[in-house]
């Protein structure tokens, strides 16, 4: 199957602990992503889904656990540095910047690459890949739909080229048919060769779109599979949702 589990995978996270004072969310999380691999993460609001990218993106300082990119550890690494081997995430709420142009907010992508010549031509081949952006370039970003800045987001993070792309949420408040349009230019970006891992609370969507989904809930993985794994699996439900299983009541 396509984005398989090789020897080395491109990111590990190991019994990954997050927490905030007394309020734990992330309790010894496991996962793997594979190069090339799409990976979702799905769960219902306050599962940990947005703590896990921003510990893994370096905005978070994990308590406990490892977190490796292409062997190397993340942790104590700076969010410029993530960025710099290779990681991009595009956040829950996209974090556009409303005044600047859409140009300007793709410049910011960037300001991370060394290699200015190459980074401008990718600059202006975003405008061909995302041609509304390219209609609107000199507009403020801050007048584009939420789709639009979905898409603005998007481009901004790969224009320090990645190898893993990370979204929190990207269908978040967008219509049915912007959300379409989302997951396609994701199946577009994953057969380039960039692998994504992405969280979200669509759980349909995710399992459609991804190789393998992880399913969090309350700081934990509780389940792990394929489409093919989860669809029908009597667990899911009460993984997702927190249901208890064989009697028992879900751990706090």
């Amino acid at each position: 199957m396509a984005g398989a589990m090789t020897d080395a995978p491109l990111l590990a996270v190991a019994d990954l602990e997050v927490r905030y004072g007394a309020v734990a969310a992330l309790r010894g999380v496991s996962l793997h992503v594979a190069p090339g691999e799409f990976v979702a993460v799905v769960g219902p609001n306050g599962a940990g889904k947005s703590s896990l990218m921003l510990a893994i993106a370096g905005a978070v300082r994990p308590q406990a656990g490892r977190i490796e990119f292409r062997g190397a550890s993340l942790l104590g690494a700076s969010l410029e540095d993530i960025v710099r081997r290779g990681i991009a995430l595009v956040p829950e709420g996209r974090h556009i910047f409303g005044a600047l142009t859409v140009a300007e907010n793709l410049r910011l992508g960037i300001t991370v690459r060394a290699d200015r010549r190459a980074a401008e031509a990718d600059l202006d081949a975003s405008f061909r890949t995302f041609p509304i952006l390219g209609e609107r370039r000199r507009q403020p970003a801050g007048r584009l739909s939420g789709g639009e800045q979905q898409q603005l987001a998007i481009a901004r993070a790969l224009l320090g080229r990645p190898t893993l792309l990370m979204l929190d949420e990207p269908s978040l408040g967008l219509a049915p048919a912007i959300i379409d349009q989302v997951y396609r230019l994701l199946g577009d970006i994953r057969a380039q060769g960039v692998a994504v891992l992405m969280v979200e609370q669509n759980a349909a969507r995710a399992l459609d779109a991804a190789d393998r989904t992880y399913v969090l809930n309350s700081g934990l993985v509780r389940l792990a599979g394929t489409k093919q794994e989860l669809i029908g699996n009597a667990a899911f439900d009460a993984a997702y949702f927190g249901v208890a299983m064989s009697g028992e009541a879900p751990p706090p």
